[in-house]
This record gives structure tokens, sequence and C-alpha cells, in this order.
């Protein structure tokens, strides 16, 4: 078996050489530390301006959002609309803040026709909170109120799957199907609003409608009963209950409904009387 040994002189060249390496590895450890240190520096420093900054953004935001409620309050509307969508971009690093206060701007949007502004508002708020049930509903809302029942009743029911106890969100869902002359899947969410809130007398009210709309009006008078019994101070379950009892052909009730309803509202009362007397002729 032959071995192979290194000769001396390869080995000297080798301990000979070895300084020189350790000399440079030596020196790129040292620039390396220096570099990282620097980062290091200059990361310590990024984080800490970011957290300055978004500590002043966040103070900033509840100074505006005090003066957006204070101008709200004054019927200065277009004052606390602009001072929530400059929250929006003050608090761009702080997505729920920006969220909430574009919620708000949609909310007085809202308040005051202005339908189209206010889903965009809302449309905003839920590309930075995708988790906001009240700005789905709300966005359904606008969209009902422009008429565009598809795409509000999509919103509704995004805002039903996010929180399955959004009493609201789930009556909207019933009125918009209504608006679609989807009168059955309009009865079906009524019936289990009224089935899990027992006390909810607008899904009553709401309910009684839809039968008396479907041509089942005498099904519909216990639903106005019970629609009144739980809240007898709101004037349209009287108009409703007054309606249905027309369409059975029961004047004298409806004229008892009028009664009853010109002691709430004189002017609904009055329309309803003109309802009444058509109906007469």
């Amino acid at each position: 078996m032959n071995l192979f040994y290194l000769s001396e002189e390869p080995l000297k060249a080798v301990r000979n050489r070895r300084p020189l390496i350790s000399k440079h590895m030596t020196q790129w450890i040292g620039m390396t530390r220096h570099a990282l240190t620097g980062c290091l520096v200059l990361i310590c420093l990024s984080s800490f301006a970011t957290a300055q900054t978004t500590a002043d953004s966040a103070k900033e935001a509840q100074r505006l959002t005090r003066v957006a409620q204070v101008a709200q309050q004054q019927g200065r509307n277009e004052d606390a609309i602009k001072a929530y969508e400059t929250i929006a971009l003050v608090a761009k690093n702080s997505p729920q803040i920006a969220a909430a206060a574009l919620l708000s701007a949609g909310n007085i949007y809202l308040t005051l026709g202005k339908f189209e502004q206010a889903a965009n508002a809302f449309r905003r708020s839920i590309t930075l909170d995708a988790n906001s049930a009240e700005a789905q509903n709300n966005l359904g809302e606008a969209l009902g109120e422009l008429k565009q029942y598809p795409r509000a009743l999509e919103a509704f029911q995004q805002a039903v799957a996010l929180d399955n106890g959004f009493v609201k969100a789930r009556y909207n869902m019933g009125v918009t199907y209504d608006r679609l002359g989807q009168l059955k899947y309009a009865e079906f969410v009524y019936r289990i609003l009224i089935r899990d809130h027992p006390d909810f007398a607008l899904a009553y009210d709401s309910m009684a409608v839809t039968l008396s709309k479907s041509g089942r009006a005498r099904e519909a008078i216990p639903f106005h009963e019970k629609a009144i019994s739980l809240n007898p101070n709101d004037p349209s379950f009287y108009y409703n209950f007054a309606v249905s009892c027309l369409m059975l052909g029961d004047l004298k009730k409806a004229q008892e409904q009028q009664q009853r309803l010109r002691q709430l509202d004189p002017a609904m009362a009055d329309h309803l009387a003109t309802v009444i007397t058509k109906r007469q002729k």
C-alpha cells in the first residue's frame, strides 16, 4: 500500500500563508461588523421614526375627530366630512382609524341624501377594514337608495356573514328582497328574524306587508296587530294596517286606523284618508 505524504516544502508554504489569510479574514470580519452595526442603527432609527410618526398621526386623528364631531353637532356637515376625510389621509398607516373615519363620512353623506358619495366612502372604508359589518350594511343602504338592489343585497348578505346577530342588516335583506319582487325570500327572512328576535316590531310589520302584497291580507292582520302592540308610536304601522284592511274590504277597520294615526302624524293620516276615499269610489 502506498501512502502519500505532503513534502515539507509545501507544508512550509501553507504555514507561511496562514497569517496572510487570517489578517484578511480579520479585516473582513471587522468591516462586516461595522456594516451590520450601521444597519442595526438605521433599522432602530427607522423603527423609532415610524413609531413616532404613527403616534403623531394617532394624536392628529383624535384632534380631527373632535373637530368633526363638533362640526356635526353644529350642523356643519360639510366641515365634518372634510375632517373625517383628512383623518383617512393622516392615518393612512393606521387602517382601522382611517376606515372608521371614512365610515363616519359615509354616514353623513347618507343622512344628506348624497348616496353615491356615501357608497364611495363605505367602499373605501371596507377596503381598509374588510371585517366591518357596519360598513357593509351601510353600503347596502346607500346602494338601495340608488335602486341598485342586487348589489345592495350582496352587501347586506356580506354584513350578515360577518355578524349573524346584526339585526338591521338581516332586516334590510328582507326589505331588499321585497323591492326585487322576491316576496317568498322576504317572507323567509322576516319569519327567521321574528323567531330569533320576537320583540323586533319592524319584522312583524314588514312580514304583514309582504303577506298582503302576496294576496294574503287576512294572514297579515295578526302581524300588524303584533307590530303595533310592540311599538304603538310608529305611524307607519297604522298606515300599513289600514291598507291591509282595505284589501280585505274592511272599510270600518281602515278608518279606525286612520283616526289613531291622526294623533301621531296628521299629514300621513290625511294621505291615508285620500287612499280610503279612492277605495270607496
